[in-house]
């Protein structure tokens, strides 16, 4: 927890140059790749938006939903930041760095801003685990071409 409130921190590690993983993060094809969604929108640029769609989604297959997102900062291809949430007082900011090492590439990512609610702590926990899983489905997709 950060002295602000809880964030959520994953790393992983990618055998793939990092343009490649910059593209899984801001383009339509990438990101339905592997998140889930199907027929995302982006316009990526600082201000620009982010629709994500999931369709058919979640364990019972039966989770149709959309989500809009704003872009904060765009700095190819080492630095992706956005915020989310399902109403402007509870939007987190989501940030994804990309930094190269020997092999392939580091990726960071940090969510922050939950609201010190009951909802705030319900998306925290939620979304710790979806990051957790999501870390892995952008290693498959990008390093083998495995769509979720």
């Amino acid at each position: 927890m950060s002295e602000a409130g809880p964030e959520i921190r994953h790393s992983v590690f990618i055998r793939a140059p990092r343009e490649k993983v910059w593209t899984a993060f801001t383009t339509p094809k990438g990101l339905d790749g592997w998140w889930g969604t199907r027929g995302s929108e982006i316009d990526p640029r600082p201000g620009g938006k982010l629709t994500l769609r999931w369709r058919g989604w979640g364990a019972e297959r039966d989770i149709n939903a959309d989500r809009d997102c704003v872009i904060l900062e765009v700095r190819p291809p080492k630095r992706f930041v956005f915020q989310w949430g399902d109403t402007a007082d509870a939007m987190t900011t989501v940030e994804f760095d990309l930094e190269e090492r020997a092999g392939g590439t580091l990726l960071r990512l940090r969510e922050h801003g939950f609201a010190p609610t009951a909802k705030g702590r319900q998306s925290f926990e939620g979304n710790s685990l979806g990051w957790g899983e999501a870390a892995i489905l952008i290693k498959f997709y990008v390093e083998h071409g495995v769509s979720y």
